[in-house]
């Protein structure tokens, strides 16, 4: 009698313990509006507390910042999220001395997602 196992995991990309997107329209729906890099920190953050709280001898893998920009764009092309409206000059230690800073954006559940 032979089982049908799969020798190899699924394709496609890490499997996080925290979904992405799922944590974004939370972290969203908890805060209001929120740039991107703000919601990368806080996934991060949260990982590592999940981490802890499972008692982990090492830290799980989170998304890179680029991959976490495109689960952001994802979700604006779905519709569950838009542009808030408000942009301010990134405060980063990295552009201390420069004269154009770029621009950090906003963004927030888009009007038919909120409860």
């Amino acid at each position: 009698m032979s089982m049908n196992l799969r020798l190899t995991r699924g394709r496609g990309g890490n499997r996080h313990p925290i979904a992405v997107k799922q944590f974004i329209i939370d972290r969203l729906s908890l805060v209001q509006e929120d740039c991107i890099s703000g919601m990368h920190q806080a996934y991060k953050d949260a990982l590592i507390q999940l981490a802890r709280d499972r008692k982990r001898e090492f830290l799980y893998h989170h998304a890179t910042y680029h991959s976490f920009y495109q689960q952001v764009w994802e979700l604006m092309q779905e519709g569950k999220i838009e542009f808030s409206g408000r942009e301010e000059p990134s405060d980063s230690p990295g552009f201390a001395g420069r004269e154009n800073k770029p621009t950090r954006k906003y963004y927030r559940l888009a009007r038919s997602q909120r409860r």
